[in-house]
């Protein structure tokens, strides 16, 4: 079931789909595979633990409302906009390698909304 992710400012930006990251018009943006969040290309650009995705700098960019991974604080959460309708899924890409990861970081410098563009 796809959910709302929520920027370190409370407000909805991406959307969680199962192994998909979508915008907030729906579209498939990335990947999630493992613990690994990768670009629509398969460019390796940061973790995913605990309903939270991490920049590749190791800094929160994302969270779910129900989450449990590490935050650096925790934002009021905005109202949440009704789910767009969902663009097909485009194929999946092979991944790249997995770079080592970074000491835990404070809340991204990234927008989340252009961070896969």
């Amino acid at each position: 079931m796809a959910e709302w992710m929520f920027d370190g400012r409370g407000k909805a930006s991406l959307i969680l789909d199962g192994n998909k990251v979508r915008d907030s018009r729906g579209q498939v943006v990335g990947w999630i595979n493992g613990s690994n969040v990768y670009s629509l290309n398969g460019n390796h650009i940061g973790w995913f633990e605990g309903g939270v995705i991490y920049d590749s700098d190791n800094s929160a960019l994302a969270f779910t409302r129900n989450r449990t991974g590490s935050l650096p604080s925790v934002p009021g959460i905005g109202g949440t906009p009704g789910m767009p309708g969902f663009s097909g899924t485009p194929g999946r890409p092979g991944f790249s390698g997995t770079p080592g990861k970074p000491g835990r970081g404070g809340w991204s410098r990234h927008n989340a909304e252009t961070y896969f563009a």
